[in-house]
């Protein structure tokens, strides 16, 4: 439990990206994303492709190479990180939505899957569906909540749209679509939000 908990807390690392993304203006935002997200995900081509050039950039990057290898689910290391997803997702969200969607969706993806797991692995009692916990879920909407009350005073996103985003981000997270949810959180309740804008 304790791998699961340090890989859900590595999500924190995005809020790099809602911070940028906060202050610069949108065209940065998308060139820094897009930097990060091309040398992530050539790591990753590289390492699924090539398993001697591997492990030149393995012995390159040792330390931050244990450590990903450590928080790695065992679909990941045959398949796309986490990593790749995520950048893949805030590069969509950034290029594609109005900036207040954008920055709640980034911190639903990184808060509501982060208190779900906290909650659900650790006091989680009541089994909804695949294997998630009903506690787990309502750590996720109220994590997802408290992220709408800061952008609705602080970005001054709607209500409606926000508690909806928040509803179909939950909803995402319990019943763990076949697409990685680092994609499908942000970009269905970014969508969903950006509809009702």
């Amino acid at each position: 439990m304790k791998k699961l908990i340090i890989r859900k807390l590595y999500r924190l690392v995005l809020l790099l990206v809602v911070i940028i993304y906060y202050y610069w203006p949108k065209k940065y935002v998308i060139l820094s994303v897009s930097i990060a997200f091309a040398l992530v995900l050539t790591l990753d081509l590289i390492r699924l492709t090539k398993p001697s050039t591997n492990e030149v950039v393995k012995r390159i990057f040792k330390p931050f190479a244990i450590f990903m290898r450590y928080i790695a689910k065992k679909e990941e290391l045959r398949d796309f990180s986490g990593t790749t997803y995520s950048l893949m997702g805030c590069l969509i969200i950034v290029a594609l939505m109005p900036k207040v969607v954008g920055i709640t969706a980034i911190l639903f993806n990184i808060f509501g899957d982060l208190f779900a797991t906290i909650v659900g692995k650790t006091i989680g009692k009541v089994k909804i569906v695949n294997n998630k916990t009903l506690e787990g879920s309502i750590a996720c909407f109220v994590s997802m909540f408290l992220v709408v009350l800061w952008s609705h005073f602080k970005l001054f996103l709607p209500w409606i749209p926000g508690l909806a985003g928040a509803f179909i981000g939950t909803v995402i997270e319990l019943v763990a679509l076949k697409l990685n949810d680092n994609l499908t959180i942000p970009i269905l309740s970014g969508v969903t939000m950006w509809l009702l804008v």
